[in-house]
């Protein structure tokens, strides 16, 4: 199911983490957000047939795919009324885990995830996607028991915060999702200690199942800030983000506009617009001074970089 960037509402994710983090991160509470189809909640295949060629584009619609986390935290209903009030376009927005599944199926005119997603290689090799343009960062945080044995809350350097960690005997959970293991290894190399240390524990475990194993342990892990804020509303754990504010714990966005030579249907001029729109710096201080509802912290920082001159024409 579709819903248009007007009618999306803004999301709220935290309702009683803490009193620790009470004061930076107050409670809220989810709304619903698109539905994907069977295709989107897939993983994309390589190989998959694109779209018939006799699919036709709807001059007037940008279908936007996208990972979950700019809808649930509200970014996508505070700047895309405004690219539908300046272009004419009503943007149509799918949130989903798979976003290139779709857009190798014609779902998709525009795709936007994490740089690191599953499928953005193949994606692009194959020939399915533009050139793709750096839009914002998403959040990412160090996350631990309320109790914080190894007294990391609020550093904003995790070097110093795995050093802490290790020293304190608590267990250090690895996330086994998109990204987290390799910042995980940087941060640990970075800090002068092993991955092979008894507290750094590899169970292959990913997203909420990393989060269990670190609350059944009593240690840390590592993971986005918004995914973590729904899942908390959704199943509570004795968990709190701890450390945000390294920059190390970002992770950039992209925008894929999907290839009309190789999807039939694609509204390639109105995908370009609204990539363009991204990346205009009037946009791009939009997302500096958006704030997710109920926390007062900054979670979205503008990554647009100008490397194009044609990218930027015209904004």
């Amino acid at each position: 199911m579709r819903t248009s960037a007007a009618t999306i509402g803004r999301r709220t994710l935290l309702k009683g983490i803490g009193a620790a983090t009470a004061g930076a991160l107050i409670a809220c509470a989810p709304a619903q957000r698109a539905t994907p189809s069977p295709t989107a909640t897939a993983r994309s295949g390589i190989g998959q047939p694109s779209a018939s060629p006799t699919a036709a584009v709807r001059s007037d619609v940008v279908r936007l795919t996208s990972v979950v986390i700019p809808s649930d935290s509200g970014l996508y209903a505070h700047i895309l009324p405004e690219f539908e009030r300046r272009s004419g376009y009503k943007v149509e927005v799918t949130s989903a885990t798979d976003v290139h599944g779709p857009a190798r199926a014609g779902k998709a005119d525009i795709v936007l995830s994490h740089y690191q997603h599953d499928g953005v290689a193949s994606f692009m090799q194959e020939g399915f996607g533009e050139w793709p343009r750096m839009a914002f960062s998403s959040p990412g945080a160090l996350i631990g028991p309320p109790s914080d044995p190894a007294k990391i809350r609020g550093l904003s350097d995790a070097v110093e915060a795995f050093t802490r960690i290790a020293a304190s005997g608590a267990q250090f959970i690895v996330n086994d999702g998109e990204g987290h293991r390799h910042i995980g290894e940087v941060i640990l190399r970075a800090a002068g200690l092993s991955t092979s240390a008894s507290w750094y524990v590899d169970k292959g475990a990913r997203a909420q199942m990393a989060m269990q194993a670190a609350a059944q342990a009593g240690g840390y892990t590592m993971w986005g800030l918004v995914p973590f804020l729904r899942t908390q509303k959704q199943a509570p754990l004795p968990l709190e983000p701890l450390v945000m504010h390294d920059q190390i714990l970002k992770s950039v966005m992209i925008t894929i506009v999907v290839s009309d030579k190789k999807v039939a249907g694609v509204n390639s001029k109105g995908a370009a617009a609204l990539q363009r729109y991204l990346i205009d710096p009037e946009t791009q201080a939009r997302i500096r001074t958006f704030r997710m509802a109920g926390v007062s912290e900054q979670v979205w920082w503008p990554a647009a970089q100008d490397n194009d001159k044609a990218a930027f024409a015209g904004r």
